[in-house]
C-alpha cells in the first residue's frame, strides 16, 4: 500500500474515533438540526428552545422563561448530583430582613406546590442545602466563595443594575463556573423577580363596579390642582433623568419631593394620599436605562389608580403593561412635546380617563419571590449541570444603554 493511501486510512480512522467520542460523550443530546439540547432541570431545551418551567409559583402572566445558552458551560456529570430526597432545602444566603424571611421560613411557603421543599436562612445548613440564592448587591461581607458542594446548585439574585449594586468582584474568576441559575428582573432569567407584574382578570369586573370607577376618576379629575410630581432621592444618574426633568420643567410645572427637589414628604402614606388627590401625572423614571428594569415606582402609581404615570427606562413597556396605561417619554421628540402633551391631556377628562381604564381587563401585582418554581426546578434537574462561565458578565454586558433625549 502506498504510503498516501496509509495516511488517509489513518485520518479518516482518527476522523471516526473522534466522532464515536464526541457521540458517546453527549448521549445522543442534540437535536435534529445538529444543535446540542441540553437537559436543563430535566426540561429538554435547545440553544432555541424555551423552558416549560413557567407559572409554578402559581401567577398568571409572568414572563415565559426561556433559557440562554449563551456563555454557559455545560458539563456533564451523572456523579455529582446530590441524593435525590422528597424535600429539597432551599437557602436564602445573606439576605437583609427588610425581605421579612424570617416569617417564610419552614415548609408552610410551599402548601400550595406540586413538590415538597424547606426555606432556611441558616448559614449553618450550607453543606445541607440544594440551592443556595446569593444576595448579590453590596455583597461584601466575605467577597471569597464558600465551598460549593457537589450537586449543589446556586442562584445569582439580583433586583438592581450593576450600575448601583457594587458587586463587580462576582466578575473575578474566582466566582466564575459557580452560579448555576440566576433569579432577577430580567426575562431571560430563570427565575424571573421583577416589582412589577401585570396579569389580565380572570373575573371580569361588573357594571356596577366600572360605573363606581368612572365617578371616581370623574371627580379626581375634577379636584386635582396640579399636574406634575417626581418622588426622588438618588440625584445624578447614569439615566440623565435629572437632566430630562430640567428640561421637562422648563415648559410644564414638576413638582420635586425628596433629597434632589425643594419639596419634602417622608411618610409613605402622605405621600400616596397627595398623588391621589393632587396630581394628575407621575414621573416613573428609572436611574438606569437596562433591560427590563423597572422599580416599584412605577407599581405604586397603577396600585393607585387615579393617576397616570410617564415612564423613562430601557424596558419595552409596550410588551410589559396594558395598551394605553403608561406614557412613554420614548414617544416624544423632545420634553417640550412631552410637555405639551401632558398639558392637552390634563384639559381633556375623557381621554385622561381612558388612560386609568386598563384596571377593567388587567391588575397589577406586586413582587414575589417564586418558591415554588424554584422547588419545581430542584425536584425535576437532570444529569447535565450547566453554569454560568462568568455570572456577572451575563449581567452585566451590554444590558444598558447610555440616554440619546438629553
Amino acid at each position: 500500500m502506498r504510503q498516501g493511501q496509509i495516511t488517509k486510512l489513518l485520518l479518516f480512522a482518527s476522523f471516526l474515533c473522534t466522532v464515536l467520542i464526541f457521540w458517546n460523550f453527549f448521549d445522543g443530546d442534540t437535536d435534529k438540526v445538529g444543535r446540542m439540547a441540553f437537559n436543563v432541570t430535566g426540561i429538554s431545551s435547545s440553544v432555541t428552545g424555551k423552558s416549560t418551567l413557567k407559572n409554578a409559583d402559581k401567577v398568571p402572566n409572568s414572563p415565559s422563561l426561556t433559557l440562554n445558552v449563551t456563555g454557559f458551560q455545560c458539563i456533564k456529570n451523572e456523579m455529582v448530583l446530590k441524593k435525590a430526597v422528597d424535600t429539597k432545602v432551599l437557602l436564602f444566603y445573606r439576605f437583609p430582613d427588610f425581605y421579612d424571611l424570617k416569617n417564610m421560613l419552614g415548609f408552610k411557603m410551599f402548601d400550595n406546590c406540586d413538590k415538597k421543599c424547606e426555606v432556611t436562612t441558616d448559614e449553618k445548613r450550607f453543606n445541607e442545602a440544594d440551592v443556595v440564592v446569593f444576595y448579590s448587591h453590596m455583597y461584601t461581607v466575605d467577597r471569597t466563595p464558600p465551598q460549593k458542594v457537589p450537586g449543589q446548585k446556586w442562584v445569582f439574585f439580583t433586583v438592581e443594575t450593576h450600575l448601583y449594586s457594587e458587586n463587580a468582584h462576582f466578575g473575578e474568576p474566582r466566582w466564575w463556573n459557580k452560579f448555576d441559575w440566576t433569579m432577577s428582573y430580567r426575562y431571560d432569567s430563570e427565575f424571573w423577580h421583577g416589582y412589577v407584574r401585570m396579569r389580565p382578570r380572570v373575573t371580569p369586573l361588573s357594571e356596577d363596579v366600572m360605573e363606581r370607577q368612572r365617578k371616581n376618576w370623574k371627580q379626581k379629575f375634577a379636584n386635582k390642582t396640579k399636574l406634575v410630581a417626581w418622588f426622588v432621592s438618588h440625584c445624578p444618574t447614569d439615566s440623565l433623568r435629572e437632566k430630562y426633568v430640567e428640561q421637562l420643567s422648563k415648559h410644564i410645572p414638576v413638582d420635586i419631593y425628596g433629597k434632589c427637589g425643594t419639596l419634602k414628604c417622608e411618610d409613605r402614606k402622605e405621600c400616596l394620599k397627595l398623588l391621589d388627590n393632587d396630581y394628575k401625572f407621575y414621573l416613573s423614571f428609572e436611574n438606569s436605562l437596562c433591560v427590563d428594569y423597572v422599580t416599584e415606582k412605577l407599581l405604586n402609581v397603577l396600585e393607585l389608580n387615579t393617576l397616570v404615570p410617564v415612564v423613562r427606562g430601557g424596558a419595552n413597556y409596550d410588551s410589559l403593561f396594558p395598551p394605553n396605561s403608561v406614557i412613554n417619554v420614548k414617544d416624544f421628540p423632545s420634553p417640550e412635546k412631552l410637555a405639551q402633551y401632558l398639558k392637552e391631556l390634563a384639559s381633556n377628562e375623557e381621554e385622561y380617563i381612558k388612560k386609568l381604564q386598563w384596571v377593567w381587563q388587567y391588575e397589577v401585582l406586586g413582587p414575589n419571590l417564586p418558591f415554588c418554581h424554584l422547588c419545581q426546578a430542584l425536584h425535576a434537574v437532570g444529569p447535565i449541570s450547566c453554569v454560568y462561565e462568568n455570572v456577572y458578565h451575563w449581567w452585566s454586558h451590554n444590558t444598558c444603554r447610555k440616554p440619546q433625549d438629553v
